[in-house]
């Protein structure tokens, strides 16, 4: 019977990659979904887990993570969070008045009563219909600074 001599070797770290990897991780996540799968993944975390750490229903989250359903207003903190940043890309004035309103957890109408124009105009900013002057979007930059992210030092 032929025998082996040879030993292979593998980090610890290459083997849990490559576990994560199987198990749907992604190395560079595009939707929120994925973040949060991959997220969940690292932190060897089970669905009903996340789902309790973040105060919701197992089903909702389920849900977010297969990108069925984008989760409301108010549980975008809590999700900044626990990923640690934001999800999304901010290149734009519409992805940057976005992301505002997403990490203080307002609708449209209380972001707009908030920084004083209309909710029309919120929606119109966020979809690129229009551009918000150089003034508001200061104001809005000046917003996302001020507030603090719920959970950043809890996980």
């Amino acid at each position: 019977m032929p025998f082996c001599y040879f030993t292979l070797k593998a980090s610890r770290m290459a083997v849990r990659l490559r576990k994560l990897v199987q198990k749907g991780f992604k190395i560079r996540p595009v939707t929120l979904g994925q973040h949060l799968r991959s997220r969940r993944l690292v932190l060897n975390l089970t669905q009903a887990q996340t789902a309790e750490r973040l105060n919701t229903l197992r089903e909702h989250y389920e849900r977010w993570e297969r990108d069925e359903v984008a989760p409301t207003a108010s549980f975008w903190p809590r999700l900044i969070g626990f990923l640690g940043s934001y999800p999304g890309a901010v290149q734009t004035p519409a992805d940057q008045v976005l992301m505002a309103r997403r990490i203080m957890g307002l609708s449209q109408f209380a972001f707009g009563r908030r920084i004083q124009v209309i909710a029309k105009d919120v929606r119109e900013w966020e979809h690129g219909v229009a551009e918000p002057s150089p003034a508001m979007l200061a104001k809005v930059q000046q917003l996302v600074a001020d507030t603090p992210v719920v959970g950043l030092a809890a996980v």
